[in-house]
């Protein structure tokens, strides 16, 4: 039989060597008819294979000119597209092969749906390149929802698919992450694919089976498995039915997950493949189904009866009548929901008469409950009546169903092809939108109105929003090559449908248990869960509008849960906000961190977290409200002793570690906050006084927590403005508040005396404003234990809290691996750990010594101001030619002793100080720990070192309190050596003005461009004017919204701004004005030089008779 095949197929070869048009044609006939039957009927892959592909295309050439590949109407569509597919195939690259290729992708298109399923196989085998547009994936998607048994070659279409590794990651992995219609589209994919894997595998052929155990598809099962739609996982546990007995680990976990130990997910998944199981071992599956309906377990959960339903299509098929009589006994002891998994099983168009006894006894018991039951819940009784009506199967309706209409151009693409079964399209959506016409007549309050709806939201949602089909069937009547391929009709009533129901569930509940008609308003979650899921840009290609319906839905969602009180439409409620957040993660409208803020903001209990997480389908989202469920749970078990706040830090820095990594710019900065807040939070919760907070930073006492804060509040802003909150024009004040916080813990450690309490007060409420759910609860509740602790005590023990003193905080991108720069070991950076240019460095080969001397270390800063005129390049080629200059800075104790300048170091040239140790200027200012005679003794030394730097030619820079360190700062005057100030940071020191020079608040004209801007050594002279302002009056000499106006404001006076002159006009600080102004002349020629203002200064009363610091100034 074989030989004859092989004959008749090489007789394709010979079709030029024959001589008669009658003998071309029976050749070719009986040559193609046997190519169709060996690829279609026998499923023999390469058929052609060993063939003369010259001769045969030479034969071809013959059988085109004559007209016989256009005539291929005697044999069956698929058979003849199969044949097609094969001959072209086996043909060398010519015209010849092209021009069969696009016969077969013609006959892909326009053919009945067993046509294109078979072209569709033998290309997702060899080149699927051709199935990759949208119209194509629509067709897919057609085929595998067509009734059973309506194109049985859709299963090794199936396997196909998922079989190669770059296929099954398009048509499987991908949309076993995507939306409803997507996972549930993948979950079809891989019944179908059971099927025919358990076909070849009752013939003695595994490979199908094998298919199964890869990773690839192992993963995608095991999520779909796990998806909480019953839409999706019926249709994976129906394969894992009919895999059981070619799968014994299938087999085993079935029965392992129907102990009673396990929760009804298990339950009711394994259920559904035990009925499945029937389609393979009939009896075997009956008999283990009637056991499990007399078991223990299905006792406490009677929906195992709608679920074993569920997992019946496939058995239903192969064995109707064990399926019926199996139905008999599921409508005895089920409910209202196995009589609605009835109506759908029986959707499947089994074949006539399917089940009709079954559907009698169920029509029976609804019609019975329907008279016996109360009318109050106006829309479960509709429900019964629709289902009663469906179960009968009468046709009372003026127009047929939604789901009829889809079925019915289903069946035409099935007998007919996709442009036919696309031209009734219109008419379902016109259907469609009478019933979205009968949602917005109804009145809530009026049950005449709310029954038609309440039935017509039913149909859209099982029509539009639980399957795909409808807009398949869009899709495959579009050129996918077209510029105007996207309709907007479906998009059209999805918002239609949102609106409506954005109205209907956006306000809260009443407090109370009772959810008047819980029936309706449970539909109407759920159709909203299914809408959310369903919608996206596939749907509707106006972007915008679908982000926005987008948002809208969420805010209402959200709002719902936070304000909603115990009722039972909670887990629905949340579900329905966990897909939406899936949904704007899906379309990169938000991120996770945005999922977790919005989350921290609205959800309040512990179990509607969990239930969240349990409805979201996107892995990292549940991941993260798992983390942050627990953060929630550890903050609100925290205890003021400190192990409790250090056990919820940690959590904190756990929810970080759970959030995708490198999937955006905004997860990664929300992780950094999130992990600076955590070590700012348990620094201060593993210390028992306020002694050891302080020895706990490098910093300032609350310097890591107020970065944390602050970059955790900048984000939580961002966010909320992303999502469409409402907010004010105010800032977040949180950082500034924990700021001063600190500040008061200082004053306490230094004076014994500090206002703490009303600090922390400002600070929990500026947290409270700035900050979501467990973030601020956290903050909270770590600023009341900071206030509760004393002034010093006795230290941890360090097994339960060991010191962890913040110098470990990250280096700039560009600090190199070894931390090695020109001879110089890289410590730390300075301050409170930001990416600064200065550091704390040892000699490299003193790095491993703790005892080595420690220097300053600074690299050229790139500042904004610099940028302004200069390129990176040039900056730094200036700040080398300047450096040399401090080679002449000559020894003075008020200035920082110059240890080395490397100007070929790299990656950046460095400049090497005494690293001076004490508060700064600005922080004493900060703290208030001043006095009139103090700050005149800091500004004479601070004159003193100008002085001597202006001595031989160098200019600092860049003046400003942060750039001064007090040595000695505590120092009771007149009692040892008393305070002195260091001048430090020479990075923009030199001899000649550049870009990049001063701060805003102490620059001088010519440093914005007015002016003079030859000699560099009079804008030292401008800022010692700002600072000596500064230094008495406590507030600095300009006070601008921004860089740009403090600017203008240097640039549009003559020494005399409004400030001064208010020191002018009284008598007792005439003489400070005087000399403050003399320093802040315009010209820099008319300014006068330091030694003369150090003697000016030297001369000033103010003070001397106990007056106040700081001075007043008249507003």
């Amino acid at each position: 039989m074989r030989a004859v095949t092989r004959e008749r197929l090489e007789g394709l070869t010979t079709l030029h060597r024959l001589t008669s048009a009658e003998q071309r044609e029976a050749a070719w006939r009986q040559g193609i008819a046997t190519l169709a039957r060996a690829v279609v009927d026998e499923r023999r892959p390469v058929p052609l294979e060993g063939l003369d592909p010259d001769a045969l295309l030479r034969s071809l050439e013959v059988a085109i000119e004559g007209g016989l590949v256009e005539n291929l109407d005697w044999l069956s569509g698929p058979a003849a597209a199969a044949a097609l597919y094969e001959v072209a195939a086996a043909l060398p690259s010519s015209p010849v092969k092209r021009q069969l290729g696009r016969m077969v992708l013609q006959r892909l298109r326009e053919g009945d749906a067993a046509t294109f399923v078979s072209v569709a196989t033998q290309l997702a085998l060899g080149s699927q390149r051709a199935l990759s547009g949208r119209s194509i994936r629509a067709r897919v998607g057609l085929a595998l929802s067509l009734p059973i048994g309506t194109v049985n070659t859709v299963d090794a279409l199936a396997l196909a698919l998922i079989s190669r590794k770059d296929s099954s990651r398009d048509w499987l992995r991908a949309p076993a992450r995507g939306s409803l219609p997507s996972r549930r589209l993948a979950a079809r994919l891989l019944e179908r694919a059971a099927r025919e894997a358990a076909r070849r595998a009752a013939e003695g052929d595994d490979t199908g089976v094998r298919v199964f155990c890869t990773e690839s598809v192992r993963e995608a099962w095991d999520r779909l498995l796990a998806d909480r739609e019953t839409l999706v996982w019926r249709h994976v546990a129906s394969a894992r039915g009919l895999l059981a007995a070619s799968m014994p680990t299938f087999r085993e976990e079935m029965q392992r997950h129907l102990d009673p130990e396990f929760t009804a997910t298990e339950w009711r998944r394994a259920a559904a493949s035990l009925a499945s199981s029937i389609a393979v071992e009939p009896d075997a599956g009956l008999q283990a189904c009637r056991e499990l309906l007399d078991s223990v377990v299905f006792e406490q959960d009677h929906g195992i009866a709608a679920a074993m339903i569920a997992g019946l299509p496939r058995a239903a098929e192969s064995h109707p009548l064990v399926v019926e009589s199996l139905l008999e006994q599921l409508m005895r002891v089920g409910g209202l929901d196995t009589a609605e998994a009835l109506v759908e099983l029986r959707r499947e168009r089994i074949r006539p008469g399917f089940a009709e006894e079954a559907a009698k006894k169920a029509e029976a018991h609804l019609r019975k409950a329907i008279a016996q039951g109360s009318s109050e819940d106006v829309g479960r009784t509709a429900l019964m009546k629709a289902l009663a009506g469906e179960l009968n199967g009468a046709r009372t309706r003026s127009e047929p169903a939604l789901r009829d209409m889809i079925s019915d151009a289903l069946e035409t693409f099935a007998n007919e092809g996709a442009y036919e079964a696309a031209r009734e399209v219109q008419p379902i959506l016109e259907a469609a939108a009478r019933k979205a016409k009968l949602l917005e007549r109804s009145v809530a309050s009026d049950p005449e109105t709310n029954v038609p709806a309440f039935l017509a939201l039913r149909e859209l949602d099982s029509a539009l929003f639980e399957t795909s089909s409808l807009n398949d069937l869009l899709l495959v009547g579009e050129d996918d090559d077209a510029q105007n391929a996207h309709d907007e009709r479906l998009g059209v009533l999805f918002q239609q449908v949102t609106n409506w129901l954005v109205i209907r569930e956006g306000d809260p509940l009443l407090e109370g248990s009772h959810v008047p008609q819980l029936t309706t308003r449970l539909r109407q979650l759920r159709v909203m869960l299914h809408l959310v899921d369903a919608d996206g840009p596939h749907v509707d290609p106006r972007k915008e509008l679908v982000r926005q319906r987008r948002l809208v839905t969420q805010r209402v969602l959200l709002n719902r849960v936070r304000h909603d009180p115990e009722s039972s439409l909670r887990r629905t409620l949340c579900a329905a906000t966990a897909r939406t957040c899936d949904a704007l993660v899906r379309e990169e409208i938000a991120d996770v961190s945005d999922v977790v803020i919005a989350a921290a903001g609205h959800v309040c209990h512990l179990d509607d977290l969990k239930t969240m997480a349990e409805a979201s389908m996107v892995p990292e989202i549940k991941s993260a409200l798992r983390a942050y469920a627990k953060l929630q749970r550890a903050t609100r078990t925290a205890q003021r002793d400190g192990h409790g706040l250090v056990a919820a830090a940690d959590a904190l820095k756990a929810l970080g570690n759970e959030l995708p990594v490198a999937r955006s710019a905004r997860i990664e900065a929300f992780r950094q906050a999130l992990s600076f807040l955590a070590r700012g939070l348990r620094s201060v919760g593993a210390s028992s006084s306020l002694s050891e907070v302080a020895e706990r930073s490098s910093g300032t006492p609350l310097a890591t927590l107020e970065r944390g804060v602050a970059s955790l509040a900048q984000l939580v802003s961002g966010s909320r403005r992303r999502l469409g909150a409402s907010l004010g024009d105010a800032s977040p004040a949180s950082a500034a508040a924990i700021w001063a916080m600190g500040l008061e813990v200082e004053r306490a450690l230094r004076t014994s005396v500090s206002e703490i309490d009303r600090a922390s007060n400002r600070a929990i409420n500026a947290v409270e404003r700035d900050l979501p759910g467990a973030f601020a609860e956290l903050t909270r509740a770590l600023l009341e234990h900071l206030c509760a602790l004393p002034l010093d005590g006795p230290r941890r023990a360090p097994s339960l809290a060991p010191l962890e003193i913040d110098v470990d905080a990250p280096l700039p991108a560009w600090a190199p691996p070894s931390r090695i720069v020109g001879g110089f070991y890289l410590v730390r950076t300075v301050g409170t750990g930001a990416v600064g240019s200065v550091f704390v460095a040892r000699r490299v080969e003193e790095r491993q010594d703790e005892s080595a001397p420690l220097f300053a270390l600074k690299v050229p800063d790139y500042s904004a101001a610099a940028a302004r005129t200069l390129s990176e390049d040039e900056f730094l080629r200036l700040f080398r030619e300047e450096a040399g200059a401090l080679l002449a800075l000559p020894e003075h104790p008020n200035i920082a002793r110059f240890v080395t300048f490397d100007a070929g170091a790299r990656p950046k040239p460095i400049l090497v100080m005494e690293l001076v140790e004490g508060p700064s200027l600005e922080r004493m200012l900060e703290m208030g720990d001043l006095s009139l005679g103090r700050a005149k003794e800091l500004l004479l030394g601070v004159g003193a070192g100008l002085d001597a730097m202006h001595q031989v030619g160098v200019a600092h820079l860049d003046l400003k309190p942060s750039n001064i360190i007090v040595c000695n700062a505590h120092a009771i005057t007149g009692v040892g050596q008393p305070p002195q100030p260091v001048l430090v940071d020479f990075g923009l020191a030199g001899r000649h003005l550049r870009p990049g020079c001063g701060t805003a608040n102490y620059g001088a004209p010519e440093i914005w461009g007015v002016g003079d801007a030859s000699q560099a050594i009079p804008a030292d002279v401008y800022a010692f004017g700002s600072l000596i302002f500064e230094a008495y009056t406590g507030k600095t000499l300009f006070d601008g919204n921004g860089e740009a106006e403090m600017i203008t404001q240097h640039i549009t006076h003559d020494g005399d701004p409004e400030a001064v002159r208010a020191l002018l006009d009284r008598p007792e600080t005439q003489d400070l004005g005087a000399l403050i102004a003399h320093c802040l002349r315009r010209d820099p020629r008319d300014r006068i030089t330091m030694r003369q203002a150090c003697q000016f200064l030297a001369n000033l009363s103010v003070g001397v008779e106990n007056q106040q610091w700081p001075v007043r100034i008249a507003s």
